[in-house]
Formats: structure tokens, C-alpha cells, sequence
């Protein structure tokens, strides 16, 4: 009776054997695999989710600017600025529309750091190119500026990191000049530019403003229709010393010269590396190439819509509402939504 006994207690106490738990280490790791995209897809949704309710708040700022001030804020501002701050040379000094809707953004008190009669790099100058400097809002980080499903803060370095990034442009249309010279300049050089390409104005709603006075695009000049007008748009950031995604400085607004996310160069001042050196090739960031080869003129600066967001990027309308669009969006419709005052009929492609 007691063999009996022991027999079944040694039958009933018996473990699994090698092969019964690679089987079900095996099982859990096939689970996990099936899981794991389903958990991925989930956390980037909840980012893209919260990037679109950010560049959502910021065109509300910007609505709610037009609704105090009667106008838009100003792409970026040219002041009569010389090298010690007071008058001189006009220059740009790139007070931007994110600087101008900060109040709005309950930034009162960051809003009334800023000395608009100087230069926005002025006090980056005088501290040697350094920072902390004695603006501290020029390169506070604000989570409102920020899509989480981009790079995570702390990347920059050299001169790209004493200024503030963000993830959301302003649209400048699908023309590149930005050469700093007088407004008659800027005026007759826009109508040049009409007249070789057979009329066409490629201007979006934020340009850049000649003077000191914030005074931006007016809702009526809008004559394309708010709801077909773009506003703002997504921007990548890229590691090292690289102004793209700067926030009040020139590299403020974006183009839509080319599609989204599509591998054109960008042009502007600080590129990609801790020297400023120009990553034409995209060795360094092989989504977006980016030279600093109109550098010496400050202008055309453009760098296209880009996101990390699977298939497109969000865009802000002037009317306020926010969509997502594919990166295989007809070139036509891309450039036509970005042109406030072309005329262009939109179908329902968008």
C-alpha cells in the first residue's frame, strides 16, 4: 500500500520536462511578437493624438491673436538694428509668430521677458554665443511646441542649442525668398517671380514683415477661404547643431514647394552637425538632407512638412481645424493649400 502511495505522489509531483517548457517558452515568445506591434501602434497613436491637439492649441492662439490684434502674427520681423542694439542696419531680427502668440498660450510672464526693440539673438551675442544668457525665453523648451513621437529633448548642441525647438511651422506658401533687402525689393521681386511662373502667388499666410510692428497677414486677405489655407505644419528635428525646428529665429516657417516628408534638402543656417557643416548627401540624417548653402544671404530658407508619424503630417488651417495629410497628396493640392490669395479650386482629393 505504501509503494502504492509513494508511486502516485512521485507520478503527481513530476515537473515539466525540457522539451514541455521550451514549448511554452516558445508559445510566450510568439504571444509577445503578436503583441508587441499591437502595443507599439497603440503608444503611437496616444503620441499622435497629443501632437495634433499641440498644433490644434497653437492655430487657437494664433485665431485668438487675429481676434485681439486684427491680424495674424507676423511670419518674422526686420528691425532697423545695429551691432550694439540701437539704430543702424536693417537686419532681420526674427521676432516670430511663436514669440508674438505666447500670451495666448498662457506665457504671459515668458511673453514679457522678451525686449521686441532688439534683435531675438541679440542677447545670445553679447554673452559670447553662450547660454544661459539674459533671455531665457529664447531657449525655453515648451511642451505645447513639442509632437512626442519626435526626438526627445537635449540633442542640440553648438548654437542650435541656445535657441528653443518645436515640432509646428508656419506656412510660408511654396516660394523660397526670404533675402533680406528692403520691402520695394521684396515687393517687385514677388511680382518678378509671379511673372515667370505665369502669375502665380505663392505667398501663405506668414511672411516675413519689414519694421518693427507686428503686423501680420489680415483674415481678409485670406481670399482662397480659411478652410482651404494652410497655417501651421509638422517639422522634424535633427541632432548636433541644426536650426531646423528653431522657433524664433528665421527657421520658423516651413515650404511647400515639395511634398511631405519628401527627401528634398533643406536650406538653412545651422546643419546638421556640431561644426554647422552642410550634410548635402543625407550621410548624417538620411531623411533630410540639409546644406547651408544660401547661408550668407539669410535667404531662401526652406525646409518641407516632415513627421515621424507613418504615412504623413498634420496640418493647422486657417479656420482653425487640423488634418492629416498623406505624403502621397497630388503636389497641385499640396501647393494650392498652402497659397492664401492664387485662386486655385480644390477638389475633394484633399
Amino acid at each position: 500500500m505504501n509503494r502504492l502511495i509513494d508511486k502516485y505522489r512521485e507520478k503527481n509531483t513530476r515537473g515539466f520536462t525540457l522539451v514541455e517548457l521550451l514549448v511554452v517558452i516558445a508559445i510566450i515568445g510568439v504571444l509577445v511578437a503578436l503583441l508587441l506591434p499591437a502595443i507599439q501602434a497603440a503608444r503611437e497613436a496616444a503620441r499622435r493624438n497629443t501632437c495634433q491637439n499641440n498644433l490644434k492649441n497653437l492655430g487657437l492662439a494664433c485665431l485668438n491673436h487675429e481676434s485681439s490684434f486684427s491680424r495674424l502674427p507676423s511670419g518674422f520681423t526686420s528691425v532697423d538694428v545695429g551691432p550694439s542694439g540701437g539704430p543702424g542696419t536693417d537686419v532681420d531680427s526674427f521676432h516670430t509668430w511663436a514669440s508674438y502668440i505666447l500670451p495666448f498660450l498662457e506665457q504671459a510672464s515668458m511673453f514679457g521677458q522678451i525686449d521686441f526693440t532688439i534683435s531675438a539673438y541679440r542677447p545670445w551675442e553679447l554673452a559670447g554665443g553662450s547660454c544661459p544668457n539674459a533671455a531665457p525665453w529664447s531657449y525655453t523648451q515648451l511642451d505645447v511646441f513639442q509632437c512626442p513621437s519626435d526626438q526627445p529633448r537635449g540633442i542640440h548642441t553648438g548654437a542650435a542649442e541656445c535657441f528653443a525647438h518645436g515640432n509646428y511651422l508656419a506656412n510660408q506658401g511654396w516660394w523660397q525668398w526670404w533675402q533680406r533687402a528692403s520691402e520695394n525689393y521684396y515687393n517687385s521681386r514677388r511680382d518678378f517671380d509671379m511673372q515667370l511662373s505665369g502669375g502665380i502667388d505663392k505667398r501663405g499666410p506668414f511672411g516675413k514683415v519689414w519694421g518693427q510692428k507686428n503686423k501680420g497677414t489680415k483674415l481678409s486677405e485670406i481670399t482662397d477661404g480659411l478652410s482651404n489655407t494652410a497655417m501651421l505644419g509638422e517639422c522634424r528635428q535633427y541632432p548636433g547643431e541644426d536650426s531646423r525646428g528653431v522657433l524664433f529665429l528665421g527657421s520658423c516657417v516651413y515650404s511647400h514647394e515639395n511634398s511631405p516628408n519628401a527627401r528634398s534638402q533643406d536650406l538653412l543656417e545651422w546643419c546638421a552637425d556640431e561644426s554647422g557643416g552642410d550634410d548635402k548627401q543625407g550621410i548624417l540624417n538620411p531623411s533630410a538632407p540639409c546644406s547651408e548653402l544660401r547661408r550668407g544671404s539669410r535667404g531662401p530658407w526652406t525646409q518641407p512638412a516632415r513627421s515621424t508619424h507613418p504615412g504623413g503630417v498634420h496640418v493647422a488651417y486657417c479656420d482653425g481645424h487640423v488634418e492629416f495629410m498623406n505624403d502621397d497628396i497630388s503636389i497641385d493640392i499640396w501647393r494650392a493649400i498652402s497659397t492664401m490669395a492664387n485662386g486655385e479650386i480644390l477638389s475633394n482629393q484633399k
